[in-house]
């Protein structure tokens, strides 16, 4: 039988513990957590997908036909198609899903994460995970469509130094523009990173999301870099990985477009082939969703890393279970 330690999670740790403590915790439930992510929140991913290929398959069609007309019924086919209950409803279907999609990952990841804590365990059911997700969705789909808002906003407000200053730049040397466009995204990745330390706060203190963005404002002063360092990474590692999936897709869709290229000797895909691709775009789908808990994870540690920083809650815990042990432990938990 696998020797099990249980991880605490009120701890400081450096960045290399963050990272290292992460794939510890995904490889002590590597079973239980991705069971519940391909079952709760892998349904609506999966019909997310099947929209969005289906969207791609149809954009294809239409340029083939386009190709094959001159540009002619196949552009008026686009036309019609754009201005059609079609493509609301498959818009409708691919923004809908995926947001669920969505949410249901961060309340999967992080209900398993109390669970884990509760129970002292790593044996955590699908049941288990799925009745937490059912009485906290509310909780985490308002979150999450305020963080969406919320972004706008901030990107917005953001963009509009950045257009002023491309514009300035633009009649000193258009090279220059490239670094500011430059310095807007690592903005932004700087800005979205941090706050989506959101989640975990609403996850585990009972604060509003206003409250929570003081909080998260709080606890990420002076720490921001490190806090985008630990989400980046995991989320280029996910990205990465499910990336694999799409590899498949990508070559029948080039070969598509090589068949229609005139003089062109590629053989188009065959219906098999297209499927296989198909197949592996959904694939992209889930297990990217999957994945999607290696960044929520890290955030969620370096959350309490934080706070174990600013606030020793671990330490004063400690302190005050040391009269009811009956022999002291030393800790070194100090760093």
């Amino acid at each position: 039988m696998e020797n099990f330690t249980l991880i605490e999670y009120q701890k400081e740790r450096d960045f290399s513990q963050k990272m290292s403590v992460v794939f510890e915790f995904i490889r002590q439930n590597f079973k239980s957590l991705s069971r519940s992510l391909l079952f709760i929140a892998g349904p609506p991913v999966a019909v997310g997908a099947i929209f969005i290929n289906d969207f791609f398959n149809r954009i294809l069609g239409f340029s083939k036909a386009a190709r094959g007309n001159a540009y002619g019924s196949g552009v008026e086919n686009i036309e019609e198609y754009f201005t059609s209950i079609t493509f609301l409803l498959q818009i409708v279907g691919i923004l809908g899903f995926l947001w669920i999609g969505g949410v249901i990952t961060i309340a999967c990841v992080y209900g398993y994460m109390q669970l884990y804590r509760e129970k002292g365990s790593n044996q955590i059911e699908v049941s288990e995970v799925w009745g937490y997700v059912r009485r906290n969705f509310g909780r985490y789909f308002g979150t999450l469509t305020a963080y969406f808002f919320l972004s706008i906003i901030a990107f917005t407000i953001l963009s509009i130094p950045l257009m002023l200053l491309m514009g300035v730049a633009a009649t000193i040397s258009p090279f220059l523009t490239i670094f500011f466009v430059l310095g807007f995204y690592a903005g932004a990745g700087l800005l979205g990173m941090n706050l989506s330390m959101i989640f975990i706060i609403r996850a585990v203190e009972p604060v509003s999301f206003f409250d929570g963005v003081q909080r998260l404002i709080y606890l990420i002063r002076g720490k921001m870099w490190s806090t985008f360092g630990v989400g980046a990474l995991n989320t280029l590692i996910q990205s990465v990985v499910s990336g694999v999936f799409l590899i498949p897709w990508y070559i029948i869709l080039v070969l598509s477009f090589l068949h229609e290229v005139d003089g062109a000797e590629f053989q188009e895909p065959s219906a098999v082939w297209n499927a296989v691709g198909s197949v592996f775009f959904i694939l992209y789908f889930i297990c990217n969703i999957m994945l999607y808990a290696l960044p929520l994870l890290g955030l969620a540690f370096q959350y309490y890393n934080l706070v174990e920083l600013k606030e020793a809650r671990g330490l004063l815990n400690n302190l005050e279970s040391f009269g009811e042990t009956s022999a002291p432990k030393q800790t070194d938990e100090h760093y």
